[in-house]
């Protein structure tokens, strides 16, 4: 440091200490900047809040406005949760009868009116209403000497009420309407290897495939229209806010602006459903319940 003869730095050396400052500043401001641009483009670290553990081999799950579905398989249940994860009620048991189910795969609660459940060993679909009460069963009966009868998977019903679901023995999928009235059936596209999951819409159907990686767009009437990039989805939903995808380690919304954010998990999870309602999506494991609010 140099000193003027009044005991002062010297201008040159006094600019060059300023410029070091403000150099340091302009370095904090840009890390700070880099920093702001990294949480933008990958969404802050969090994990999602648990609500419910020690499920047993849970396969799927269903979320209305007020309640969530879950289905148990080794249990041959169903349990009926609030949305803070308090078990309300359970349905179900080992066997054959009504109320009853063998190796259930799939639920979909709709609206929260009706609730659709595919009971795979009795080769039928059970239908309840919304308190749990037994409505009624859709199955294939005996025809002209034929036994054969449905092996159902994955189901979805659309806002028209209409109701989806996969005949994994026939490979088809079969459309019933608001009144369990068969509809439509037809053979599952030959780009799809595997329904590991399906959503119907009033427009299309959406059927994850994860050995292609991809989730495929078919029409109502079982045309090929397309598909998305699905390498390591786990699990997908879609409601007015947009496409939901989880990943083991992340959750991803695409809005229906196009806008996209990413939301790292803090520790991965094994996901084998996900459901959406208005901004708070609910993730199912095989053994665990949780939820994530997106804002």
């Amino acid at each position: 440091m140099t000193l003027n003869r009044y005991g002062r730095i010297s201008k040159p050396f006094k600019s060059v200490i300023l410029c070091v400052q403000d150099l340091r500043i302009l370095w904090i401001s840009m890390g700070a900047f880099l920093l702001l641009i990294l949480f933008s483009c990958s969404g802050f670290a969090q994990s999602p809040a648990l609500l419910y553990s020690n499920l047993q081999n849970a396969t799927s799950f269903s979320v209305t406005q007020n309640f969530v579905y879950v289905v148990e398989q080794d249990q041959n249940r169903i349990l009926k949760f609030d949305h803070e994860g308090v078990l309300v009620e359970t349905v179900g048991g080992k066997g054959s009868g009504d109320y009853q189910f063998s190796r259930p795969v799939d639920i979909d609660a709709t609206n929260g009116l009706k609730i659709f459940i595919t009971d795979y060993n009795n080769r039928r679909v059970q239908v309840f209403d919304r308190r749990g009460q037994f409505l009624s069963s859709i199955y294939r009966g005996d025809t002209f000497g034929s036994s054969r009868r449905y092996n159902p998977t994955q189901i979805s019903v659309n806002s028209l009420g209409e109701v989806f679901f996969v005949d994994e023995t026939e490979d088809q999928i079969y459309r019933f309407d608001v009144d369990s009235n068969l509809m439509d059936e037809f053979r599952i596209s030959s780009e799809i290897a595997s329904v590991d999951e399906m959503l119907a819409t009033s427009k299309e159907i959406l059927v994850l495939d994860k050995r292609t990686k991809t989730i495929h767009r078919l029409a109502l009437n079982s045309s090929y229209r397309g598909f998305l990039p699905a390498d390591g989805v786990s699990a997908f939903h879609k409601n007015e806010r947009g496409f939901w995808k989880v990943y083991r380690d992340r959750l991803e919304l695409e809005t229906e602006t196009g806008n996209s954010s990413s939301f790292q998990f803090d520790e991965e999870i094994s996901p084998t459903g996900i459901k959406a309602i208005n901004n708070t999506a609910y993730i199912l494991t095989s053994t665990q319940l949780f939820k994530i609010t997106v804002e």
